[in-house]
């Protein structure tokens, strides 16, 4: 095992657990619980096989949909996260992104910035519509999309900034 997957590994325990036993327990405003986990599901090797992946993606929102009780929905928003994440690297970076040895913690912030916000797009959007799973709330569905998004967004970036490695001068 190289250093990678030391760190990969890491990530998993520390963002699910910081998600399980710190953001689910934050409620700003009464109803604004911001999510990180999905940052795992972002910053997994990019050179992962598709199956294993998609396998990694879906137990770790199965994970989470057990201490959640939120029968599936959070499998199903990482499931969909996993499987977009191709999509997402190609519109943010390029086709070229396959041929580099690609880091999202080294890029730089404006691609991290719009990696995010469509990673958190296409994640809340597949939870909310599944936890609400009502089409006469969609204004409350987008509303808690927006407001959820937001807050996760600002932790998100905040989270990347840390881990992000220093430039040397």
């Amino acid at each position: 095992m190289n250093k990678s997957w030391y760190h990969t590994i890491a990530r998993f325990f520390i963002l699910l657990l910081v998600q399980i036993f710190v953001l689910d327990q934050i409620h700003f405003f009464g109803f604004i619980s911001p999510m990180v986990y999905f940052l795992f599901v972002l910053l997994v090797p990019i050179r992962i096989k598709l199956a294993p992946y998609l396998l990694l993606a879906f137990f770790y929102g199965w994970i989470l949909d057990t201490f959640n009780d939120t029968g599936g929905a959070h499998a199903a928003a990482c499931l969909t996260l996993a499987f977009s994440r191709d999509l997402l690297l190609g519109l943010v970076y390029g086709e070229s992104y396959k041929l580099q040895n690609l880091k999202i913690t080294r890029s730089p912030l404006n691609r991290i910035i719009l990696l995010l916000i469509l990673s958190i797009l296409i994640h809340h959007l597949v939870y909310y519509f599944l936890v609400i799973f009502n089409i006469f709330q969609i204004i409350t569905t987008l509303k808690m999309v927006f407001l959820v998004g937001v807050a996760s967004f600002i932790i998100s970036l905040g989270i990347l900034m840390l881990i992000k490695p220093k430039k040397r001068s």
